[in-house]
């Protein structure tokens, strides 16, 4: 993950998708474990076209980061700032 403060994103130039997605991705990523695209494709149920194109997107915009992990690309939110498990203090 890039170090730094995280980018600025007008929220109110986020689609209903984009938003829908980012939330599903921040939710089930708050393991640590960063998601593929096919487990997320499983929990958001949005068709090949709409998920390839918002992921896209989304990490085009700096929200998302992509990495690819035993040949497969994955996908976790770029650097908030905070963490989403409460038990777990910033940047541990």
């Amino acid at each position: 993950m890039p170090d730094g403060d995280p980018p600025y994103v007008e929220p109110i130039s986020l689609t209903d998708t984009d938003t829908y997605l980012y939330e599903a991705i921040a939710t089930m990523e708050y393991t640590g474990q960063p998601l593929t695209r096919d487990e997320i494709k499983a929990a958001a149920g949005l068709d090949d076209a709409t998920l390839d194109a918002t992921l896209a997107e989304l990490t085009r915009r700096g929200l998302l980061t992509q990495a690819t992990v035993d040949g497969a690309a994955v996908y976790e939110p770029s650097d908030r700032g905070w963490s989403t498990a409460p038990e777990q203090g910033q940047g541990m």
